[in-house]
């Protein structure tokens, strides 16, 4: 039997995973993890990229910052292979597989698959077709595609054919590019990927913005100005302006200076990030020389396009889950996701929502939607609080500040800042 991709079957299909998500939403308990690729083999592919390390071995080493590369023309003196691509994996033992995942490389979304097929082996001699169709992503900014079997099927040998590459916005090459394949099985459904940590390099939005060097300058910094106030998100807690600074607009820098300029506060935002990527700079020393009394968290806006209400909720418990491991004294005080444009892809902003505020009945959490504070009498966002309706503006951070200056201050245990 075939599988589906489509979004609506997906919606009727009650996922396994989604069980979990209530036990960790809860309890703070760990998501099972789909297979755990030690020990499989890569026993046939179409091409790799050698001389760049970009080995067909990479898709399956369970490492998200490593990618296999098919050939490609800069690599070579003669023209690159156009598809198919295909890859052949031997799980080592049979398994009763119920879905596969493509995850696209960490940095960047270039190479993605299109059309593809799917064929199963039990003894590696002899295939059947278990799916074939066109990868549905979730929005074209999606790193990863999953296709569900209608029925688990046992086999040990996977092999993966892809037949036809979507055109990407930031790349000419032709080749396939893979971060990692995932196996699941009904006993080992597929984790969200919002906690899976990984980095990240959409600086191409940002016009000479490198991730990885601010992440070097907040770790720096925050070794040489331990903090006791700490934000953390994406560009949205990037524009507050505190330092180190770059070249991020500092859109809220006077507010931030008048509240929070005394206090011995950091600002952990950076442009772009998921969720999964404020995990791994959590994992990689950004908190490690702090011993804050409040982490202030507002993260998730930028996963509404490539993950689903429950997923979003699963990263940002885990994010919440890391935080309590690394400074178990420190509070969080964790924002709901702050409203944005009326694109389609932000209708499930309120269900996303509903379900973060689940994670305030921990006891180091409080909970607190601040969304009314930046909309007009008739509840709309306007562009005098949200110039692009995503990023505040200089009032919409006087806003958030005032809004949240109670909790702040009974933390810090100091005196409210009068607001002006």
């Amino acid at each position: 039997m075939h599988a589906s991709l489509q979004r609506t079957r997906a919606h009727r299909q009650r996922r396994p995973w989604v069980v979990l998500l209530a036990t960790a939403l809860l309890l703070g308990a760990p998501v099972q993890a789909h297979l755990d690729p030690h020990g499989w083999r890569v026993t046939a592919f179409s091409s790799e990229n050698v001389l760049t390390g970009e080995s067909a071995s990479h898709a399956i080493d369970g490492d998200p910052e490593t990618q296999w590369h098919t050939l490609w023309h800069a690599a070579r003196t003669t023209e690159a292979p156009t598809p198919p691509h295909f890859l052949t994996i031997d799980l080592g033992r049979l398994q009763s597989i119920s879905a596969v995942r493509y995850r696209a490389r960490a940095h960047g979304e270039a190479g993605l698959p299109k059309d593809y097929q799917l064929e199963l082996s039990e003894d590696g001699q002899r295939w059947q077709t278990a799916a074939q169709g066109a990868f549905k992503y979730r929005s074209g900014l999606s790193p990863h595609a999953v296709i569900t079997l209608d029925q688990p099927t046992k086999a040990r040998h996977l092999r993966l054919t892809v037949l036809s590459l979507l055109e990407s916005r930031t790349s000419t090459e032709p080749g396939l590019v893979v971060g990692e394949i995932d196996v699941a099985t009904p006993r080992s459904p597929l984790v969200p990927t919002t906690l899976i940590p990984v980095p990240q390099s959409r600086e191409w939005s940002y016009g000479g913005y490198d991730w990885q060097e601010r992440h070097r300058a907040l770790c720096s910094y925050a070794a040489e100005h331990p903090a006791r106030l700490i934000f953390l998100g994406d560009s949205i807690n990037h524009r507050w302006g505190g330092p180190p600074t770059d070249v991020t607009p500092r859109t809220g820098a006077a507010v931030w200076e008048q509240y929070y300029g005394h206090r011995n506060a950091l600002e952990l935002g950076c442009g772009w990030d998921r969720l999964e990527n404020m995990l791994w700079r959590l994992q990689h020393g950004e908190l490690e020389a702090s011993d804050p009394r409040l982490v202030v968290l507002m993260a998730g806006t930028n996963n509404l396009e490539v993950n689903s209400p429950e997923e979003i909720a699963a990263g940002v418990a885990g994010l919440c889950d890391e935080i309590h491991r690394q400074k178990p004294r420190a509070r969080i005080l964790l924002l709901a996701i702050f409203p944005r444009g009326k694109d389609r892809h932000f209708r499930e902003l309120d269900e996303t929502n509903r379900l973060i505020a689940k994670l305030g009945r921990r006891s180091y959490i409080q909970f607190k939607d601040i969304g009314s504070v930046f909309l007009n009498e008739q509840g709309e966002l306007t562009r005098e609080i949200m110039p692009d309706l995503l990023h505040p503006g200089e009032e919409g951070y006087r806003r958030w500040a005032k809004a949240i200056e109670p909790e702040i201050s009974r933390a810090l245990r100091d005196q409210q800042v009068p607001s002006r």
